[in-house]
């Protein structure tokens, strides 16, 4: 028996006492749509930028259904962040396991995966009497302890004890393996907050120019298990051909095909190599034939590319996975270019002399220290209270050496900023040259006259 029908058999022996309940999840179960068996620079928080808060409503008897079943209740209220996850839990798409591990003074649960073939969330809890404010630090790899490609995030911060809290397991080539090793390094926030109210106040300038090293001294626990999948979840997927090009903006891009997925959906595209921009974002959304949208993920990855050059060659959406339609639509209503003219960008730092600079972007200034430069920006927001990001991580001197970035601070504080922008700031650490070549995100951004469709199947 695998672990789904072990599910169903449990799901059987619930005692329900209100009888609309049986009904819900069985038309909840019919809803299900039968699915054949069957994909960021790598944009994730292990791996440089994050781009991640969806609210989703229930509808009133999922709801209502949930509210009956503890175990299902809970998980319902942990993935509210994701759409795609919500309709997976309401559609009993679910790996029930339980795995317990004791170090110490802290225990640590496995309790629930929701798997499929490019992703998994792993739902866990942690417990201690002897401490209130635990954080984690995840750390995934293969069965034998290798390396493995992929990126992972933390979906929730400052989770009490006790109580189920997630992470994201994203794979962007290669498909999610057999089994895995979930690693968990356990810190005490309140010992930490302790410890820093006894330190020194620094200057911003100071913080921004520290060398950062790992601490392993503060670890009050540490856990490692071995999760292992039915492969009934890591099969499930579909991948649509597309093959339509479309001229955005003066700029050809080939859809090539669409990958639905239970915990998301991705469109990949290509460029030419005629284009005068790389496309770095799009805006668009998926539409069914009876015209339910699925928009682009809003907490989470948003999008891939090789690293190769600053084009994004993948964009996530919610997943249609589990909702029937004879045919979908790619809806596009913009994008965010970085023309290829405009990859490396001329800052003199000390006359404040630059070259164009991306749209709605200023140069606020910089500052020279022993230590290097702290360099100001200050952009347009598109959203109100949002910020963006501005520069990507690489830099270089007038002979073409390239130094990285390491830090970066936004916000939209300081009397320097005006109401609707934004502050950008981050250090050049130990470059002390007057003329310096940044990478900006992106030139500009596009918006369509008229939304462009493209239908799919």
């Amino acid at each position: 028996m695998n672990r789904m029908e072990e599910y169903q058999d449990l799901m059987q022996e619930i005692d329900m006492q209100v009888p609309e309940l049986e009904h819900t999840l069985t038309r909840a179960r019919h809803k299900k749509a039968k699915r054949d068996r069957i994909r960021r620079p790598i944009v994730g928080l292990t791996s440089a930028f994050a781009l991640f808060v969806l609210l989703v409503n229930f509808c009133t008897p999922v709801a209502y259904a949930c509210s009956k079943i503890p175990f299902i209740k809970e998980l319902a209220e942990a993935v509210t962040f994701s759409r795609s996850l919500t309709d997976a839990v309401d559609n009993e798409y679910v790996q029930p396991i339980y795995l317990e591990q004791t170090d110490g003074d802290v225990t640590a649960t496995v309790e629930y995966l929701i798997v499929d073939q490019k992703q998994v969330n792993i739902f866990f809890r942690l417990k201690s009497e002897k401490y209130t404010a635990l954080s984690v630090e995840p750390e995934i790899v293969s069965e034998d302890y290798s390396w493995l490609s992929h990126s992972c995030g933390v979906n929730d911060f400052n989770v009490p004890n006790g109580q189920l809290q997630s992470v994201t397991v994203d794979f962007t080539e290669e498909d999610v393996p057999s089994r895995l090793r979930f690693e968990l390094d356990i810190r005490d926030e309140g010992l930490y907050a302790e410890e820093m109210t006894e330190l020194p106040i620094r200057s911003v300038e100071d913080v921004m120019f520290e060398d950062f090293e790992e601490d392993t001294t503060g670890y009050v626990a540490s856990f490692d298990f071995l999760l292992e999948f039915d492969p009934t979840f890591t099969a499930s997927g579909k991948v649509i051909p597309v093959n339509q090009t479309v001229v955005l903006e003066g700029n050809e891009i080939t859809f090539t095909e669409m990958q639905i997925y239970p915990t998301h959906l991705r469109v990949e595209v290509m460029d030419s190599e005629n284009n005068s921009a790389w496309l770095r974002d799009l805006d668009f959304y998926i539409e069914t034939d009876w015209g339910m949208k699925f928009e682009t993920i809003s907490n989470g990855i948003t999008a891939t590319g090789s690293g190769d050059t600053p084009f994004m060659s993948s964009f996530r959406a919610d997943s249609s996975y589990f909702y029937e339609a004879k045919h979908l639509k790619i809806v596009i209503t913009g994008a965010t270019w970085l023309n290829k003219d405009m990859e490396k960008v001329f800052v003199n730092l000390q006359t404040g002399e630059t070259g164009q600079l991306p749209e709605d972007v200023e140069f606020v200034g910089a500052t020279k220290t022993g230590k290097g430069w702290l360099v100001s920006f200050r952009g347009k927001e598109r959203k109100p209270n949002h910020a963006h990001q501005l520069f990507s991580q690489a830099y270089y001197d007038a002979e073409g050496n390239k130094y990285e970035i390491n830090a970066w601070t936004s916000g939209m504080a300081g009397d320097a900023i005006e109401e609707g922008y934004f502050g950008e700031e981050f250090p050049l650490k130990n470059y002390l040259k007057d003329e310096v070549w940044l990478t900006p995100s992106y030139s500009h951004v596009w918006t369509a006259e008229d939304p462009i469709s493209i239908v799919v199947q």
